[in-house]
């Protein structure tokens, strides 16, 4: 099943409006301005799927600091728990060779409940002011932090034979919206690389104009149309988010696309700026510390591309069209 073409109109309308709403309002607010809980709660539906992941990819180009990926992880944890929409967002679960287990928020929550998913045990909806918070002062104009909740004695909302198949359709679409926002910080700062390239002069012509850079430019564009292919795709897949095996390894390959294709079209764009782009008054690194903020969340590229390696080298074979895995992978990460 692939996205029609109403779906794609009403994605980019909805993609400019979610411009325009966290241009306006750049915290959690945006959200509820637009009415993206309640599209969120209906996902089944292609044009509320579609405005769903063009507000992450507008989150991307403006840098709003909202929950967005988080809600999207809880969206049906939540729903199963008999949660309104928009009452409470998913803690993101990474796990650190020193300390284990580490639950993260990205966005500013506004007071929301907190989802904690455990793996064995099911998952538990946490009030806010029940939950310790530690700030993460990084760039990227987005509040990280670091949340613990005393889980021990507590039973859980929703019991592990609930919360485990619903496991993987979760991590699959937050994958797939943490590449839409990764996506539009990287078609972003591409954008400003290359206005840059056409404005600045040197020895009497624009820098645009010179061969080396200009190629740069141009693979910092296809790594921005190999993330936007792949995340087309996810989107389109996410009715079998948690059937199969392959479906999910594909989120794996389009979170791994978009954050290596990302970090990869940021670094190019940098060479564009030069010096300046290094300086802190400069834009690109705030562009460039959101996508390696979302790199590091649900899977590095680093990590997920070694796992999809070892699966195929493993015998994981793909049933899916080449497209689904096999060139995403190559398209994605082939590039040196």
């Amino acid at each position: 099943m692939s996205v029609g073409s109403s779906a794609s109109d009403q994605s980019a309308e909805f993609f400019d409006a979610s411009i325009k709403a966290m241009e306006a309002e750049h915290d959690d607010g945006a959200l509820d301005a637009l009415g993206w809980w309640e599209m969120l709660g209906s996902l089944d539906d292609d044009d509320a799927a579609s405005a769903v992941f063009a507000a992450a990819r507008a989150q991307g180009r403006t840098l709003a600091d909202t929950p967005l990926v988080c809600g999207v992880s809880g969206a049906a944890l939540a729903a199963a728990a008999g949660l309104a929409p928009g009452a409470a967002v998913a803690a993101l679960c990474r796990r650190s060779p020193e300390r284990g287990e580490v639950w993260n928020i990205v966005g500013h929550v506004g007071g929301r409940s907190l989802i904690f998913d455990v793996e064995g045990r099911g998952a538990f909806v946490v009030p806010s002011d029940e939950v310790s918070v530690t700030s993460i002062d990084v760039a990227g104009r987005a509040t990280v932090v670091e949340v613990i909740a005393s889980l021990g004695g507590r039973s859980p909302d929703l019991a592990e034979g609930v919360a485990a198949p619903l496991r993987a359709r979760s991590l699959y679409l937050a994958r797939a919206a943490a590449a839409s926002e990764i996506l539009g910080a990287a078609e972003r700062v591409a954008a400003m690389a290359t206005d840059y390239a056409r404005d600045r002069h040197q020895f009497g012509k624009p820098i645009g104009t010179f061969q080396a850079l200009r190629h740069l430019l141009a693979w910092a564009a296809t790594d921005c149309v190999a993330i936007d292919s792949v995340v087309r795709q996810a989107i389109s897949l996410r009715h079998d988010a948690g059937s199969a095996e392959l479906v999910d390894r594909f989120g794996a390959a389009t979170k791994a696309v978009a954050g290596r294709n990302g970090r990869r079209a940021c670094d190019r764009a940098l060479q564009a700026f030069g010096g300046i782009g290094f300086t802190a008054e400069h834009e690109h690194h705030h562009f460039h510390s959101r996508v390696m903020v979302l790199d590091a969340l649900l899977g590095t590229s680093a990590v997920l591309t070694g796992d999809l390696g070892a699966w195929l080298r493993a015998g994981g074979t793909p049933s899916v069209p080449d497209l689904v895995l096999g060139a995403a992978v190559r398209s994605g990460m082939g590039q040196s």
